[in-house]
């Protein structure tokens, strides 16, 4: 089985790495073939057509040519799928979804692909295997758990920083002085860190399962 990963970001590209790797691991009788995509961000959806169309760098900017040239290519291919994983942020995410859908549906996109959507981001899906996190940071303020939702529209990566980082989100937000360097730092380094403890059939992330449903969905095909 061949997936073909659009992401948004490095974390999210970190945290795919370990979820493949463990399935690879978990279905070894399978050939498991992964290739990701990683954007500099989420950026938005075009509103209007675009006839001059132009890389941004950004997932939903670019995804229509993307979904496109990748539709070319596996449409062609047996068992192949394409895989685009997303936070919703603040969107609600049955109307967001329905968007990504019409974006398939008017690039005529024909291969086998599914949008998983982090809900509210990719750390709700960190935050639903506290073994994993304990695991990674033995000293993490795990009773500050309490505060948090699963899957709710909250401060998500917020409340993980005040878990995890030494001194909380408050120091991480000084440290990085406005810039966004550093907290993508961090993240990343969460993603790898958690990822790898990460059990993927324990999250009490719904949108976590359901990205590793989709994916053994076809794995077992």
């Amino acid at each position: 089985m061949y997936f073909q990963f659009l992401i948004e970001d490095k974390s999210t590209n970190i945290l795919v790495n370990h979820v493949m790797g463990k399935l690879a691991d978990q279905y070894i009788d399978k050939e498991i073939i992964w290739d990701i995509k990683a954007f500099g961000g989420i950026g938005h959806l075009q509103k209007t057509g675009n006839v001059l169309e132009r890389k941004t760098g950004k997932l939903l900017n670019d995804l229509p040519m993307y979904m496109r040239a990748f539709n070319k290519v596996l449409q062609n291919m047996d068992q192949a799928a394409l895989i685009v994983v997303l936070d919703n942020d603040e969107r609600d995410v049955q109307q967001f979804r329905q968007e990504l859908e019409y974006v398939a549906a008017v690039n005529m996109v024909l291969c086998d692909y599914v949008f998983c959507v982090a809900v509210k981001e990719m750390e709700a899906w960190l935050l639903g295997d506290m073994e994993a996190v304990k695991r990674a940071y033995p000293d993490a303020k795990i009773q500050l758990i309490k505060r948090y939702r699963q899957d709710a529209i909250c401060e998500t990566w917020e409340i993980l920083a005040d878990i995890v980082y030494p001194q909380g989100y408050s120091r991480l937000m000084k440290k990085a002085a406005g810039s966004y360097v550093e907290i993508g730092k961090a993240k990343c380094s969460w993603a790898n860190e958690i990822g790898k403890f990460l059990y993927l059939h324990k999250n009490n992330s719904p949108s976590f399962q359901y990205f590793i449903g989709e994916l053994e969905k076809r794995i077992l095909a």
